[in-house]
């Protein structure tokens, strides 16, 4: 049964390959267990040279249990005299079995774009927000009532600066756990810039995260220079299906050669797939082409 265009089905209008049940029965149901926080939230950003699209979207697994989307991301630009002005970017995937995720998603990925406007590199960024996560995560759990699964919260999270200048990306990248940054080359073919998680002993990929809050607020850096070629930050939710399946590659390929209008990019995000059925965050950047270098846009 095809339930596209009834009112109370919450369908995405875009499919890859088989859309599974889910993606076109599933009833949208009631709202999400934390009000203010909606299903869907999505950006459409200029700065100078740099076009970008960002969106979030609570996954059909998340909808039909009725928990909260626990990724997150943020934006935010930094500035300096005679340079280029660089985007910043942070997305964040709360960990699943801790239900109060969302909080530390939305925490950490608002607070390293705050830190990093300051001027201050990843690594002292991300240690910063680790210790203020971590309090507040410990502090939620002095309470007489705390349940440690209910109530605790950590999440993975992939932050970028980045500035395009002369025909080339130019930035730094940091990150924890498995969210990704994926570069589409000019030639149309998908790399991962972030080092994947470990894999278990058997060859199979494993599901174990190291997420912050950690001990030590530590996180994986590398510069990033790229001729030309749109860059993509996601959480898992879209870089495995990206990963794994060839007609997603191809049909993500050919979506986002070229930015789309951030409705039309969201809902494309939210692609049906059969067995996806997690969150799904990307935020995008493109060259802009009717923009010159340093120019910056009205």
């Amino acid at each position: 049964m095809d339930t596209r265009g009834d009112p109370r089905v919450a369908a995405s209008p875009f499919d890859i390959g088989n859309p599974g049940r889910a993606g076109r029965e599933l009833p949208a149901g009631p709202p999400g267990p934390h009000p203010g926080l909606p299903d869907v939230g999505l950006s459409a950003v200029s700065l100078p040279g740099v076009l970008i699209r960002a969106a979030t979207i609570r996954g059909l697994r998340h909808r039909s249990r009725a928990e909260a989307r626990q990724d997150a991301y943020a934006l935010g630009q930094f500035e300096r005299p005679c340079e280029t002005t660089r985007a910043i970017a942070v997305v964040c995937d709360g960990i699943g079995s801790l239900g109060r995720s969302h909080e530390a998603a939305e925490m950490v990925s608002r607070r390293l774009v705050e830190l990093s406007q300051t001027g201050g590199d990843w690594p002292v960024c991300v240690d910063k927000a680790n210790q203020e996560l971590r309090a507040h995560a410990e502090l939620v759990l002095t309470r007489p009532d705390a349940d440690p699964a209910a109530d605790g919260m950590a999440t993975t999270m992939v932050a970028l600066s980045i500035g395009w200048t002369g025909g080339e990306w130019i930035g730094e990248l940091a990150w924890v756990g498995d969210s990704a940054l994926l570069w589409l080359t000019p030639e149309r073919r998908w790399l991962c810039l972030t080092d994947q998680e470990e894999e278990d002993p058997d060859g199979f990929h494993t599901t174990k995260v190291r997420p912050l809050p950690n001990r030590d607020g530590s996180c994986r850096t590398r510069p990033v220079r790229l001729n030309g070629g749109a860059l993509f930050l996601m959480t898992d939710g879209i870089a495995n299906p990206l990963r794994w399946a060839r007609e997603v590659q191809e049909a993500l390929a050919d979506w986002w050669t070229a930015p789309p209008d951030p409705f039309t990019f969201a809902a494309q995000a939210a692609f049906s797939r059969k067995s996806h059925l997690d969150d799904r965050t990307v935020v995008a950047f493109w060259p802009d082409p009717g923009l010159p270098d340093g120019e910056a846009s009205p």
